[in-house]
């Protein structure tokens, strides 16, 4: 489901410098182009490696933190209409992180089925590494969608060393109360969790168990 351009647009990007002193050289060989015309034509170089990416962290930084507080305070609405007008960002920020917020936001809002499309979106924009918390998020939607056979296929193959491990193990005691499997063993680990659980997951609990 998830695909990777890191690789090619690395590759694109290193082909950049080559490919300037090439036309460099035509500007000044080929077509007598004065120096100082160089001179300014080289300027990309330091904007576009030095102050572009320092540009782009300092906006996305801003954004991570302004996220962070509104969505705490449940300001779904608020953060929405922040996220919209983050023009920049989201057409030359990072990509899978952008629509990770975008689609917290719309399953916060029970939006689930606009959800699901945007965590399916980060997943194909999204590095082989990042991977596993865009998953966890689409597995949650599906869940909340009544999917439960792909929500517990996703929970499963991200059992392992993932940190999200003591969740994925409610996900999944939840899912099998749901379908009636292993009724009893997961009443028994989903009351053993119902205290300790906090937020979304308390509510899905005390749902589940009436």
């Amino acid at each position: 489901m998830s695909g990777d351009n890191s690789g090619l647009t690395l590759e694109w990007r290193r082909g950049l410098i080559p490919l300037s002193l090439l036309i460099m050289v035509a500007l000044r060989f080929g077509l007598g182009a004065p120096l100082w015309s160089l001179a300014i034509f080289s300027l990309w170089i330091p904007v576009y490696y030095i102050a572009y990416p320092w540009f782009l962290r300092r906006r996305w930084r801003d954004f991570e933190k302004e996220f962070t507080v509104r969505f705490q305070q449940d300001e779904l609405e608020a953060l929405l209409e922040e996220y919209q007008n983050r023009w920049f960002l989201r057409h030359f920020g990072p990509r899978a992180q952008m629509l990770d917020k975008l689609g917290l936001i719309y399953a916060s809002m029970e939006k689930y089925r606009e959800a699901e499309h945007v965590f399916e979106q980060a997943l194909d924009a999204a590095s082989h590494e990042d991977t596993d918390k865009l998953f966890f998020n689409l597995a949650n939607v599906k869940y909340e969608l009544g999917k439960y056979e792909d929500a517990e296929q996703i929970y499963r193959s991200l059992q392992g060393a993932s940190p999200y491990r003591r969740s994925i193990e409610t996900q999944l005691a939840l899912i099998d109360l749901h379908k009636g499997r292993r009724v009893d063993e997961a009443r028994e680990f989903l009351e053993s969790e119902r205290d300790r659980a906090t937020g979304l997951m308390r509510h899905r609990i005390e749902r589940a168990l009436g």
